[in-house]
């Protein structure tokens, strides 16, 4: 009897302890700092970008180079082709003519892919290298307002036109559903980036 006694009171004391406990971790989080949560439209951010546009004009730049290289190249191959008609078809100068369109029509295309695909591979350099600082510059606004997290800002989901099959996916996709006005840090990003690549020569 009296070991039973001994057992229950043991128990009451730990299931005292236990709610003591649970009770102090409860009263701890709930007077934890609450997370400040923002939003960034990162898109408008990079449409709005001083050095997004001076990459693109960069960009467009050697695109019309490489334009103007290909046409020198075109105007070689036509000058051959005229040539060639002029020549008597199977004559050891027709052949050595044909030749060297052939080779200039093969180095042309080859020449055409190596520079296209080299232009792309700048084009993704670029643009990572700038999201890259588009976060940075997130980080920086976001600590310097006092917030702790920040979410993908999206454009309102647009239904018009999709099929019935697709709007749950469209929904299912969505990042932010809503959030207050005073929450969104996109201008802070782009006046802090454009600030900065002035300051820098906008180079």
């Amino acid at each position: 009897m009296k070991r039973s006694r001994k057992l229950w009171i043991v128990a009451a004391a730990v299931t005292v302890a236990l709610c003591w406990f649970a009770g102090a971790k409860a009263n701890h989080f709930l007077a934890g700092k609450p997370t400040a949560v923002a939003v960034v439209d990162v898109q408008r951010a990079f449409d709005s970008l001083q050095e997004k546009d001076k990459i693109e004009a960069d960009l467009r730049a050697d695109a019309e180079r490489l334009k103007g290289l290909e046409e020198e190249k075109k105007k070689s191959i036509r000058e051959l082709q005229a040539d060639l008609e002029i020549l008597a078809q199977g004559a050891p100068a027709w052949k050595q003519k044909k030749e060297t369109l052939d080779s200039s029509l093969i180095e042309l295309q080859v020449w055409r892919s190596f520079e296209t695909n080299k232009l792309n591979r700048e084009r993704g350099v670029q643009i990572e290298n700038l999201y890259r600082k588009v976060v940075d510059a997130i980080g920086r606004v976001a600590k310097d307002n006092g917030y702790d997290v920040v979410l993908f800002k999206e454009k309102p989901v647009e239904f018009k036109g999709a099929k019935p099959e697709q709007i749950p996916t469209l929904i299912q996709v969505r990042k932010v559903l809503w959030s207050a006005d005073e929450l969104d840090l996109t201008d802070l990003v782009i006046q802090q980036m454009n600030a900065q690549f002035r300051n820098s020569g906008g180079n």
